[in-house]
């Protein structure tokens, strides 16, 4: 009872509930100022490809939900229709302040925001990129908000055959194998397909019916 008292006693004292105070707010701290870091629009200064820019305040913004074809590098030629698709994003967004959105995550491995972006007219750059047909579906294990909604584009993107879907000829498999929490599909003999553990597994007859489930070709084996 001595104790209990004399600690109960000592939480009360004024100078302590004051440290404590002082303790919470510097745990705190970094949590708020983090959300604080994260723009609510800036003005575009950089397009790198179909799906990443640069705001002139410095911050790279990767377009979430989303993957475009990517563009040639240094070591790997460019991924057809990749041009075409930071084309159009270059004259979706290329100097124009945009407003961004953000939902459950919203940074990615490289340190990129991930963000819905909205041009002035009011049209979501995630969804116009899926509509034309310059990028495909994105759905990462962590998920995101809007996937119905990008998903219905790419199907009627798919069915007009609209940009790389008219564009783009890929070698045909007899089935799909995918990976149901990282919803990526691969070619029956890629190595990193084969790696996906019983629980994940997920077969698919053609390629048009993994897409249209929300998977995306693996990066490696491009099927």
């Amino acid at each position: 009872m001595f104790y209990r008292a004399r600690g109960a006693r000592f939480c009360r004292n004024p100078a302590f509930m004051a440290l404590s105070r002082v303790a919470l707010a510097l745990l705190l701290c970094p949590l708020f100022a983090s959300a604080a870091t994260e723009p609510s629009s800036g003005i575009v200064a950089d397009v790198f490809d179909g799906d990443t820019i640069m705001l002139s305040s410095g911050e790279k913004v990767r377009y979430l939900g989303i993957d475009a074809p990517e563009v040639s590098h240094r070591s790997s030629p460019a991924d057809c229709f990749g041009h075409e698709a930071k084309t159009l994003n270059k004259s979706l967004v290329l100097h124009k302040r945009v407003r961004l959105l953000y939902d459950r995550v919203r940074t990615d491995g490289h340190g990129r925001l991930l963000a819905y972006v909205f041009v002035p007219d009011g049209r979501c750059v995630n969804a116009e990129m899926v509509l034309q047909g310059c990028a495909l579906v994105f759905h990462s294990a962590d998920g995101f908000g809007r996937f119905e909604e990008f998903l219905a584009h790419q199907k009627v993107a798919m069915r007009a055959r609209r940009g790389l879907w008219g564009q783009c000829s890929v070698k045909p498999s007899d089935h799909y194998p995918a990976n149901r929490r990282s919803h990526v599909f691969h070619r029956p003999d890629c190595t990193y397909g084969q790696q996906t553990g019983p629980g994940n597994r997920v077969r698919f007859d053609s390629r048009a019916t993994a897409l249209e489930a929300g998977f995306s070709p693996c990066r490696r084996c491009k099927p």
